[in-house]
């Protein structure tokens, strides 16, 4: 009975310290093991490269003098090392920071900033920081963020300037039938001068050649391109050169636009670009999403039939029963303030009835058409609520590097090859894109044409 008892206490203590030693595993603990054997394999490997690169910068006539101490954060934690400072002429230059990519004063890798701006084009820049400091155990503050952010723009800046600098290479356009245009404004707020009252405007345009199903209920957009600018003059220019250059458009290529009429995106604008290319065929659409709800803002207060004889003329694009529906409203009318509320939503109505003409009664289709809210919504999404206010160059920064995250080039703007090309290009007889690129307010700008002028001016250096 005792042996029984005995065995039995043998047990239950066996199975206390099972569980316990089950208990005992710490993964915060193992990774930050984990993070220090990384940290010291990364010492090596800087030690090792320092060592390797010292005979090619002695026979490049460069002498080491001393080394130094610098202490960077990366994404596997802060780290303090050591490496040779190589001197001739006066000029220094340090081959471990030029190996991994830290310019003088920088305390942050730039992959690290590079997934900080990842994450600010989800998060407010304060929860950058705290996501950064969770994952990596690295603090990153809101400022810090905000620099990414500066610098996200001036790398935009740089890349933008860079297309009139390149040198040409023929690519294959885009070749469709139909080539599909929409744009629209989007309203952010802004505190620059400080009101807090003052609405910023994001020209926002995008191209494509159709809509795809990719399952059920889910579409794709093909061949879509889009930008975003602060100038709405400044957009349409670029989206003239966005055309030239990435689609094929002939005489047959049939057009077709889409917007809420309002201004900057009126008919006018989207004909004058079909003029510019010779298309022949051109269709524009008055946005359903936005005709519908100004036709619900004007009707709100009269009879709900009088609603639905607007939408009914809309879809059998019957414009006498149009005229016959505003007739009656007009004659509900009772104050001055109706009055005027009326006739600028008649003569809208009126005006720009012709773009409200069906898709399949001009013999096109509807799937591809009406696409700008759905696009608006990963901007919206982020810029906009929650009591955000934006300066105009964080803006219209984090706003083009939302688009950029979506398309997957984001990582191209912070480590392409034409960082490299771009740095040859302004260095060339101290050359700047300035003294080249046209100015904002120039009423006869076309990009394409002043890429071959640019052309010239290479060739003849």
């Amino acid at each position: 009975m005792m042996t029984c008892f005995k065995n039995h206490t043998i047990f239950i203590r066996i199975e206390r310290e099972m569980k316990n030693c089950m208990k005992q595993f710490d993964e915060l603990r193992f990774s930050s093991q984990e993070q220090e054997k990384t940290k010291q394999n990364f010492l090596q490997h800087i030690a090792q490269y320092d060592e390797s690169i010292s005979s090619s910068m002695r026979s490049k006539g460069y002498r080491c003098k001393n080394q130094a101490e610098r202490t960077v954060a990366f994404t596997f934690g802060e780290v303090t090392f050591s490496r040779k400072r190589w001197y001739k002429n006066g000029e220094c230059r340090v081959p471990v920071d030029e190996m991994l990519g830290l310019e003088k004063n920088v305390r942050h890798s730039q992959e690290l900033l590079y997934q900080a701006a990842v994450l600010a084009t989800k998060l407010p820049y304060r929860q950058v920081g705290e996501t950064i400091e969770m994952v990596y155990n690295v603090t990153v503050t809101k400022d810090t963020v905000n620099k990414v952010v500066k610098l996200a723009n001036q790398l935009l800046e740089e890349k933008d300037d860079y297309r009139f600098f390149k040198e040409e290479k023929k690519i294959e356009k885009i070749k469709a039938d139909i080539i599909y245009i929409e744009g629209d404004g989007v309203y952010v707020k802004t505190s620059e001068d400080g009101s807090e009252k003052k609405n910023m405007d994001l020209s926002h345009f995008v191209v494509h050649t159709g809509s795809k199903q990719i399952g059920p209920n889910r579409f794709e957009l093909e061949n879509k391109k889009e930008l975003i600018r602060l100038d709405n003059r400044l957009a349409r220019r670029e989206l003239l050169d966005l055309l030239e250059n990435e689609y094929e458009i002939t005489n047959e290529t049939v057009l077709v636009t889409n917007s809420d009429c309002g201004k900057g995106y009126t008919p006018h604008v989207f004909t004058e670009i079909a003029k510019s290319f010779n298309i022949k065929r051109h269709e524009h659409f008055w946005d359903e999403y936005h005709l519908n709800k100004e036709i619900k803002e004007f009707t709100k207060s009269y009879p709900r039939e009088l609603r639905e004889d607007l939408f009914q003329a809309i879809r059998e694009h019957d414009k006498k029963l149009l005229r016959r529906s505003l007739d009656t409203i007009e004659s509900l009318v009772s104050s001055e303030e109706g009055q005027e509320k009326f006739e600028y939503y008649s003569s809208r109505l009126i005006r720009n009835f012709q773009y409200t003409k069906p898709a399949e009664m001009r013999g096109l289709p509807k799937a591809g058409i009406g696409i700008m809210e759905s696009q608006h919504r990963k901007i919206t999404y982020r810029m906009k609520h929650r009591g955000m206010y934006w300066t105009s160059e964080g803006g219209i920064a984090v706003a083009n590097m939302i688009l950029l995250e979506r398309e997957g080039k984001l990582r191209d703007l912070f480590f392409g090859e034409w960082k490299e090309n771009y740095d040859k290009y302004t260095s060339l007889d101290h050359i700047s894109a300035d003294s080249v690129r046209p100015k904002n307010d120039s009423k006869d700008y076309k990009l394409p044409r002043l890429h071959k002028n640019i052309e010239k001016i290479f060739k003849m250096k």
